[in-house]
């Protein structure tokens, strides 16, 4: 198809050691059977679209919103040059960076959960094992639905064996498809112990017993930062909105002074400091003031994820996803509380 070729045309510009290192085992540890080449070439034409949008805005976007709300936003041809530039650059690097979140979110999703359920399988395994039975077939009896990625993978690895391969061998194959070090230590843990020899049922439930462990651990720990990361919500969300709402309508009210002092000649500005203040100019308008707090709230928003993401799992990623939420949150509050506090100071 032509799409395919287009596809594979974009991919050229991604080195080939970029995709043998990198592209191919992430979309091997999110369970993919995509060709490498093919998946990063749709990621980067559809990258370049929205980055060519974003190119055209100031020639389409802008004469649109000068019809239709009556503005009047024109600008130097150096100017717009830039902004259609960046805009470009936002568009394509921005979808890029969602392409990738949306993938490693995969990989984690994947790798959550076969962690969480490898102390049950094991369990599984051992009471096989216990039972009489191989552990070829007991692996293999230990296979559910709902166990997910893990019971496919042992399902490969079972077909593998059948043939030219060792069972030890193929169940080291697992983990170089699902990125968990607890699965790839396991794996490799009991595959020695199925050439050594010894009590399999007694390793694999000992090891089990030390997963299950860990896990808890790692739950209490999230449970125990919890209410960090509340606390950093309610300031971007709630404390951060109040405040500057509060600046906005201080602006405001030291504007209407200042309009209506401005008619007093120069013998009144000894009557008080406050009024020297005010006859000097407020250079900073409440809109300026509106425009910069909504961009306070989104880094904060971004900065208040990032640190979520840290205390919950270890990784930045892992709160980003949430910055949209908060941002859009915090945006609608600090709109109303702007109101809010208008009516509530227009009361005294």
């Amino acid at each position: 198809m032509i799409l395919d070729k287009i596809y594979i045309l974009s991919s050229i510009i991604v080195p080939k050691q970029i995709l043998d290192q990198k592209i191919k085992p992430w979309l091997r540890y999110a369970g993919s059977r995509d060709n490498e080449r093919r998946w990063i070439g749709v990621r980067i034409f559809f990258s370049t679209l929205i980055g060519l949008i974003g190119f055209l805005i100031p020639f389409s976007v802008f004469p649109i919103l000068n019809t239709l709300f009556n503005t009047n936003l024109y600008f130097t041809p150096n100017i717009t040059l830039t902004l259609m530039i960046m805009l470009g650059l936002i568009g394509f690097f921005g979808t890029m960076i969602l392409f990738y979140l949306h993938l490693s979110y995969v990989i984690d999703g994947r790798k959550k959960m076969v962690e969480n359920i490898l102390p049950d399988f094991l369990f599984l395994v051992g009471n096989n094992l216990k039972s009489g039975m191989t552990p070829f077939y007991a692996f293999r009896s230990a296979v559910r639905p709902e166990f997910g990625p893990l019971s496919e993978e042992i399902q490969i690895a079972t077909q593998k064996s059948l043939g030219i391969e060792s069972f030890s061998d193929a169940l080291k194959d697992i983990a170089q498809r699902i990125d968990s070090k607890i699965l790839a230590d396991t794996t490799r843990f009991f595959s020695q112990a199925l050439k050594s020899g010894g009590k399999l049922a007694q390793l694999i439930e000992t090891s089990a017993n030390d997963i299950k462990q860990t896990n808890q651990l790692k739950k209490e720990l999230v449970t125990a930062t919890r209410m960090y990361s509340l606390f950093i919500i309610f300031v971007v969300i709630i404390a951060s909105p109040m405040l500057l709402a509060v600046s906005v309508q201080f602006l405001n009210i030291l504007t209407s002074i200042q309009a209506q002092t401005s008619g007093f000649n120069t013998s009144a500005a000894g009557m008080s400091v406050g009024i020297g203040v005010i006859g000097s100019g407020v250079t900073i308008t409440p809109e300026f003031m509106i425009t910069m707090g909504h961009i306070i709230i989104i880094v904060n928003a971004f900065l208040a994820s990032v640190f979520i993401g840290v205390l919950g799992g270890g990784k930045i990623r892992e709160g980003i996803k949430y910055a949209p939420v908060i941002a859009i949150i915090g945006i609608i509050l600090f709109n109303i509380l702007i109101q809010a506090v208008g009516g509530l100071i227009g009361t005294f």
